[in-house]
C-alpha cells in the first residue's frame, strides 16, 4: 500500500475513534443490544449506504490520488481499530468475552464489508472522467 504522511494516519486514526464513539452514544446504554432485530439490521443497512457516499469525501479529503490503495488504508482504519475499541469496551470494561463477535454480529459486520465496500466504491470513482488525472 501506498505510504501516507504521519498527519494523514493520525487524522485517520481520531476519524476511527470519533466514529466509534458516534457509534457507542448512538448504542447507548448497552451497545445496541436492546435494540430489536429489525432495528440492528437496519442500521447495517443504513451505514453501509451512509459509507457509499461518505468514502470518496474521505478519500478525497485525506488521500487526493490513488483512491483504490488509499481505500485499503481508509478500510485498515474502519475496522482494526474499531474491533480494538469494542475489545476494550464489551470485553475488558463490559466483562464479556470474545463471543462478542457473535452477539454484536451488527458491529462484526463492518468489520469485513468495508474491506470490500470501500475499495469497490474507491475503484468506481476512479472510473469517474473527471478523477483520472488524481
Amino acid at each position: 500500500m501506498p505510504s501516507l504522511t504521519l498527519k494523514t494516519h493520525l487524522g485517520l486514526l481520531l476519524m476511527s475513534f470519533v466514529t466509534w464513539g458516534l457509534f457507542v452514544l448512538i448504542g447507548w446504554p448497552d451497545y445496541y443490544q436492546s435494540w430489536p432485530f429489525f432495528m440492528k439490521l437496519a442500521a447495517v443497512v443504513a451505514v453501509t449506504l451512509l459509507y457509499i457516499p461518505l468514502t470518496p469525501f474521505i478519500l478525497r479529503l485525506f488521500c487526493r490520488k490513488r483512491f483504490v490503495a488509499h481505500s485499503l488504508w481508509l478500510a485498515l482504519y474502519l475496522t482494526v481499530p474499531l474491533f480494538i475499541y469494542d475489545y476494550l469496551y464489551i470485553v475488558l470494561i463490559g466483562g464479556d468475552d470474545m463471543g462478542f463477535v457473535f452477539s454484536y454480529w451488527y458491529l462484526s459486520f463492518f468489520y469485513f464489508s468495508f474491506w470490500l465496500q470501500m475499495p469497490l466504491v474507491a475503484h468506481l470513482l476512479m472510473r469517474e472522467p473527471s478523477e483520472h488525472s488524481a
